[in-house]
């Protein structure tokens, strides 16, 4: 992780594994944006610690709902807080009621500026209250937004200008009206506010529970060596047990391999050797057989 990766991409990494190193760093870049944006509502130290902290639980249990801008999801949500702790005073809402019965004020100091600033631009479109923020309130150059944003200085030059008159009518809605250039001047004024010890202190906390909660340890070095004898340990039983069971699978494949598998064939029956058939033969007598019979036969033709 670097601090040039983008502030969705480090929500992403947090969502999708609990990097508490990730959620640390989105708390560094907006811990002091977000504790501006609470004191100015509140007016108090202490109230708007409460508020901050609480804007950055609700990021870390909800991290799924922001979908476009990190920083101007944080200012909405620090706005809200903050005025809902307002609203819970009755005497801000009797001050309230009295504010909304006179007319539109004409401000000319930070001081008339600030209390309308925050719900004005929480009522703006993301992407204008963006710019707003991360310039005004984060103090990020022109320059690094047209670059980050890929567009021109000119370009973003006039897109700031349009924002911040869209931050006029707004404020103007409220009842405060106040010159363009000089909203732009107050603004650039009064932008990042330092952050107090003791938020620093409960964002700390704050990402240790949160390391905690997903399973995620701090490296210590000292504690891997101390555990490194017994990954050795471990590790040769593994290989032993490897070793072993990759002989026993030689052995078997062997064994099976040995064993004639092919069906017997049947015995044939002994074949008995022919006799020699005996081959008939005429008689045909001989010639001194012939002269005995001849000389038999002559005395009875006499």
């Amino acid at each position: 992780m670097t601090v040039s990766d983008p502030d969705l991409a480090l929500l992403a990494r947090f969502q999708e594994t609990g990097d508490a190193e990730a959620f640390g760093e989105i708390v560094r870049r907006y811990a002091a944006a977000v504790y501006a944006t609470c004191h100015r509502i509140l007016h108090d130290p202490g109230s708007a610690e409460d508020a901050a902290q609480e804007t950055f639980y609700r990021l870390m249990t909800r991290p799924h709902r922001v979908t476009a801008s990190l920083g101007g999801w944080l200012h909405r949500a620090a706005t809200r807080l903050a005025l809902d702790i307002q609203r819970s005073d009755a005497a801000r809402r009797r001050r309230e009621a009295a504010y909304e019965a006179t007319q539109a004020l004409d401000a000319t100091s930070w001081a008339e500026v600030a209390p309308q600033l925050d719900a004005s631009l929480a009522a703006l479109p993301d992407d204008v209250r963006e710019i707003l923020v991360r310039h005004f309130l984060r103090g990020e150059s022109q320059a690094d937004l047209a670059a980050e944003l890929g567009t021109s200085p000119a370009t973003l030059s006039r897109r700031m200008k349009l924002a911040v008159e869209m931050l006029r009518e707004q404020m103007n809605c409220r009842g405060v009206s106040v010159a363009p250039v000089l909203l732009f001047n107050l603004l650039m004024q009064n932008g990042p506010t330092a952050t107090t010890v003791g938020l620093k202190a409960a964002l700390g906390k704050l990402q240790l529970y949160c390391a905690a909660k997903n399973g995620v340890r701090p490296f210590s070095w000292a504690e891997a060596f101390r555990s490194l004898p017994q990954s050795i340990h471990a590790a040769r039983w593994a290989i032993a047990a490897a070793l072993l069971s990759l002989l026993m699978s030689t052995l078997f494949t062997t064994a099976v391999r040995q064993i004639d598998w092919r069906p017997a064939r049947p015995s044939a029956a002994p074949v008995e050797a022919e006799k020699p058939k005996a081959v008939a033969t005429s008689h045909r007598p001989g010639r001194q057989e012939a002269y005995g019979i001849a000389g038999e036969i002559a005395p009875m033709i006499k």
